[in-house]
């Protein structure tokens, strides 16, 4: 994201945003540009937005540097957010959708005018590979993350 790494936006005025605001700091971590729907729905949610390029790994210097916020926002890996939710903060996730695979970047970017979304086409990570397509479709409030086990071999 080429964007200032601090994203200060005031009180919304509008008394329907005003409602929305539930969080009063955001920590946002990405690395890319958000897309304009992503920003106005960020802005309805969190009052102040500070961004971040990436999280670190080391739970203490996480747990430090989560301290002042009141929600994580972004795409994260789900050992970060179960990190993130056992420091009592919110963890606020961009909901992504693949609506396909193209060969051309003119055919992704017909795909997604198509579409009649906002969303982001995904260039080759190799050569050979396809352009992928996805589409924004809102911001999920992660409540809990449970893990389900059973035995495939018990003695």
């Amino acid at each position: 994201m080429e964007k200032s790494q601090s994203m200060s936006q005031p009180p919304s005025q509008s008394t329907q945003s005003t409602q929305n605001v539930r969080f009063q700091d955001c920590l946002l971590v990405s690395r890319h540009e958000l897309l304009d729907a992503q920003e106005n729905d960020l802005s309805k949610v969190c009052q102040k937005i500070t961004k971040v390029d990436s999280l670190p790994t080391d739970p203490i210097q996480l747990r430090k540097l989560i301290d002042f916020y009141d929600a994580v926002v972004g795409v994260m890996p789900l050992p970060l957010q179960l990190q993130i939710l056992q420091a009592k903060r919110a963890v606020l996730i961009f909901e992504m959708e693949s609506i396909g695979t193209t060969k051309t970047r003119e055919e992704a970017l017909d795909l997604l005018m198509k579409s009649g979304k906002e969303g982001v086409i995904l260039p080759p990570a190799r050569e050979g590979e396809p352009f992928r397509i996805s589409i924004y479709k809102g911001i999920k409030l992660v409540k809990k993350i449970v893990v389900e086990d059973e035995f495939i071999i018990q003695h």
